[in-house]
């Protein structure tokens, strides 16, 4: 069993110990911004790269899914696009139907990328 040490802490389990050291290289405005980060929060370099990995998130890139759905999301748009145009022409009455089928098709998209995330 781990003893307190003389200080009258206990010691730091191995989990909690900062054992792992990453070497960061980045450009000047990049350790501008961390410096300013540090000093307006009032806590070392260190700390704050450690918040943010922690608190911070980082956005995902694009994948060829998401492309696909983009494309898609474009066609049916465009086609939306000339179907207003038409119904501008002709009344909304002569586009109705393949109105309501373009939107159901672009909940039905929509729907995909929020459960595929």
């Amino acid at each position: 069993m781990n003893t307190p040490k003389k200080g009258g802490r206990p010691p730091l389990g191995r989990a909690r110990k900062q054992e792992y050291r990453i070497t960061l290289r980045c450009n000047t405005a990049c350790n501008f911004k961390l410096r300013a980060l540090a000093r307006a929060a009032g806590i070392p370099r260190t700390e704050v790269l450690q918040q943010l990995i922690l608190n911070g998130s980082v956005r995902e890139r694009l994948r060829s899914e998401h492309l696909e759905w983009l494309a898609q999301l474009k066609g049916l748009a465009r086609n939306l696009n000339q179907l207003t145009r038409l119904a501008n022409a002709k009344g909304l009455a002569a586009v109705r139907v393949r109105h309501a089928a373009i939107v159901t098709a672009i909940e039905k998209l929509l729907k995909q990328i929020c459960d595929g995330r």
